[in-house]
């Protein structure tokens, strides 16, 4: 299946998800689009440092975060209503964080019917200078879809 574009609404539909998830709206995730791609941004807070002697963001935050984004990309993609679940979520940790907001930007590997595989960079400094990069699955659940819970 090729890689649907960003929906016109996509920016609302990511702040009502946000907005609608306890998690999210803690992370303080916004999305702002971006040529072809949206650019997330993870909006600081001291409850987001893991190591109060070094000041970097806690490791989970940033996981969490960029798990985040690879779900927010597939529901700013597809139909209204689909639902995602993590399937596998591998984060490799590049270089120490800052207590800044963090941006980060998602690539779609391959998007079918009931999976979806992504890569999503986390950077403070310099895009090419990633803190973190996540390879993710996840499930989709479609409304109309028979193998939904």
């Amino acid at each position: 299946m090729a890689i649907p574009p960003l929906l016109d609404d996509s920016v609302t539909r990511i702040a009502a998800r946000v907005e609608a998830s306890q998690m999210f709206s803690w992370l303080g995730i916004v999305a702002t689009p971006a040529d072809d791609h949206l650019l997330y941004r993870l909006s600081f807070t001291e409850d987001h440092i893991g190591n109060p002697v070094l000041r970097a963001l806690h490791g989970g935050v940033i996981s969490s975060f960029l798990e985040a984004c690879a779900q927010l990309d597939i529901i700013a993609r597809v139909e209204k209503d689909v639902q995602v679940q993590p399937v596998s979520i591998h984060t490799s940790y590049f270089t120490s964080s800052r207590p800044q907001d963090m941006l980060a930007k998602v690539t779609i590997r391959r998007l079918g019917r009931r999976l979806a595989f992504l890569e999503c960079d986390g950077w403070q400094r310099d895009q090419a200078t990633p803190v973190a990069r996540a390879a993710i699955g996840l499930r989709i659940i479609r409304p109309s879809s028979a193998d939904a819970p």
